[in-house]
């Protein structure tokens, strides 16, 4: 960067700082309302919630029962400040993570098909209904 021109370096500050805003935006669009908007990351539904872990992670596990996947793995760290739920329905593998954050509890769900394949619409569906 060292032969950029004044020029190039205020635009690059100014495409930070978009891209901060942007990131930004986003967060405070999931941590607001009641239940918390739902963003998608990668094929992970993610969003930020003013409830306790402890309450989500209840919460969580009564959902995904309901929709009929067995828990198979489950993990607490930090705590129980960070919690992870493994589990199957047909042929989708889901992933629930919680965690507290300075924001909030965030949630993520990942629904997996394959190593190749995700059901993106499931997870955001999903994660609705945990933080309904």
């Amino acid at each position: 960067m060292r032969n950029m021109t004044k020029g190039g370096r205020t635009a690059l500050r100014g495409i930070g700082l978009l891209m901060t805003a942007g990131l930004s935006g986003c967060l405070v669009a999931a941590a607001g309302g009641a239940g918390g908007a739902i963003a998608l990351s990668g094929h992970t539904a993610e969003a930020i919630v003013e409830r306790p872990v402890d309450e989500m992670a209840v919460v969580a596990q009564r959902v995904m029962e309901a929709e009929g996947i067995g828990i198979t793995d489950s993990s607490s760290e930090d705590s129980g400040a960070r919690r992870t739920y493994e589990g199957m329905r047909d042929d989708l593998d889901v992933t629930v993570t919680i965690e507290r954050t300075d924001a909030g509890t965030k949630l993520g769900v990942v629904a997996r098909r394959s190593t190749v394949s995700w059901d993106d619409d499931y997870a955001r569906a999903l994660l609705a209904k945990i933080i309904a």
